[in-house]
């Protein structure tokens, strides 16, 4: 069998929601099916790799490059193609009764080591559990103690004939004894012969469900995106985080299920309207992937109000650049515009001495809180639990501004309502304020903002999508 098992070199950049972008490689292990080269490996050793380099059977002084056939992060299994010539040793599936006690030896190169490593074990659940890692969906495993480690994922669990009897791509699970887990060969196999077409139950995603019960956050991390796929041409990229797909939130069972779940409902190619959170600029994007509709701002102020706020006069103001502001306790951050380079982050210190989180930013803090000259915001993070609607009515400008109304709020993290102030002080500036709560309730977000001209619609856009807890 030893010749017919392959470890793969993934070379590229990769992101990693604690340790950033990471350029470098990865190693894993694959399995030839064809004397032609074909190869079986797991979604989440290749997907996303700049270049892909295999070597055979142990042997590390020839090496193949590879390329990419089908992928699917929804089964976690890729096909890829050696570039070669030569005739390859390959192995056979197993089309037996997959059973408990079955005598099963794991090949692989575990912890990136070059040299060929094989474990024995017997099956001790035909059919465990899916759904195990986070980065797939699937009906169920094949659970044994043949160990594996890091770099046996997308290896062969081989019978005693020396056929497949199914794909390893987790373990560590402790019961009495350690257990490791693999994709039986009679889900992976049909999944294989259609990745022979090109990608299946695929948007061309590497990552993994991620939830924050402090943020209340939860999706599907982008890791590495496939250059040329649905995610790539929709402009997702590593370091995003999927949280909703057709309207319904993603990842919140810590699984890919109802991702893949979308995916196989929506059928093959066809549009998926997505949440996205994206996590270096906390920006919240909606757009569709297999669609016509870019990945853009959830929620676009200028788009929702345009025609009611901002000033009626042809001239415009000069587009802003924009930076983000921290206060001063380390707990919330807005961008705002750089032009608005008077800043004031010091907390809010309540009668009982509990600091709360402030940010305030205007061309002059002293000019936009007094006058209705200045453009600018504020964003403070108040006690947990508020009434919207009272909070709205605390901040109220009757008798300065005519009231435009309260409107329904939400993007990806927050839910609330916004109320408009128009025409305040008989002039052509306006005033939005807008109270929303994180999903866990933990604290009341306040952003009150002064539209003075049309350009500052453009920063309450950039302030609605970037306001958020740090870290």
């Amino acid at each position: 069998m030893q010749p017919a098992v392959v470890q793969i070199e993934a070379r590229g950049t990769f992101r990693d929601p604690e340790i950033g972008f990471s350029d470098g490689s990865g190693r894993g292990s694959g399995f030839l099916i064809s004397a032609d080269g074909l190869a079986v490996t797991n979604n989440h050793v290749v997907t996303g790799a700049a270049t892909l380099e295999v070597f055979v059977g142990g042997d590390t002084d020839e090496s193949y490059n590879a390329t990419i056939v089908g992928v699917s992060e929804c089964n976690d299994l890729a096909l890829i193609q050696l570039n070669t010539s030569d005739e390859l040793p390959y192995l056979e599936w197993y089309d037996g009764e997959i059973r408990a006690g079955l005598d099963v030896y794991a090949a692989g190169f575990p912890l990136g080591d070059p040299e060929f490593t094989l474990t024995r074990g017997i099956v001790a659940k035909a059919e465990a559990g899916g759904d195990l890692t986070g980065t797939s969906s699937i009906d169920h495993t094949v659970e044994h103690d043949a160990a594996i480690q890091p770099g046996n994922s997308g290896g062969p669990l081989i019978g005693a004939d020396g056929t497949v009897v199914g794909v390893n791509y987790a373990g560590g699970a402790v019961v009495t004894t350690e257990q490791f887990f693999a994709i039986a060969s009679d889900l992976a196999q049909p999944v294989v012969d259609r990745l022979a077409d090109g990608d299946f139950e695929s948007l061309g995603i590497n990552g993994w469900a991620v939830f924050d019960d402090a943020l209340g956050i939860s999706g599907i991390w982008v890791a590495g995106v496939q250059p040329g796929s649905p995610a790539g041409d929709a402009e997702i990229v590593p370091g995003d985080i999927v949280t909703s797909m057709n309207g319904l939130p993603v990842g919140t069972d810590g699984t890919f299920a109802d991702y893949c779940d979308v995916i196989r409902t929506a059928g093959e190619g066809a549009p998926i309207q997505v949440d996205v959170l994206r996590y270096d600029t906390q920006e919240v994007l909606r757009g569709e992937i297999n669609g016509d509709t870019p990945i853009e701002a959830a929620f676009s102020f200028a788009e929702e109000v345009g025609s009611e706020v901002g000033t009626d006069e042809p001239a415009q103001a000069a587009a802003y650049e924009y930076e983000s502001v921290v206060d001063d306790l380390g707990r919330i951050t807005v961008d705002v515009p750089t032009a608005w380079s008077d800043r004031d982050t010091t907390p809010i210190v309540q009668d009982d001495g509990t600091q709360l989180p402030y940010i305030a930013a205007a061309t002059s803090v002293d000019g936009f809180i007094n006058t209705f000259d200045v453009p600018g915001l504020v964003f403070a993070a108040l006690a947990p639990g508020a009434d919207v609607d009272a909070s709205l009515a605390e901040y109220s400008f009757e008798g300065q501004c005519t009231d435009g109304g309260i409107t329904d709020y939400s993007d990806a993290v927050f839910t609330g309502k916004y109320q408009l102030w128009l025409d305040c002080d008989g002039g052509t500036t306006d005033v939005v304020t807008l109270v929303a709560l994180p999903a866990d309730g933990s604290y009341t977000a306040i952003i009150l903002a002064q539209i003075v001209t049309d350009a500052d619609l453009d920063a309450l856009d950039r302030a609605f999508a970037t306001f958020n807890s740090v870290g």
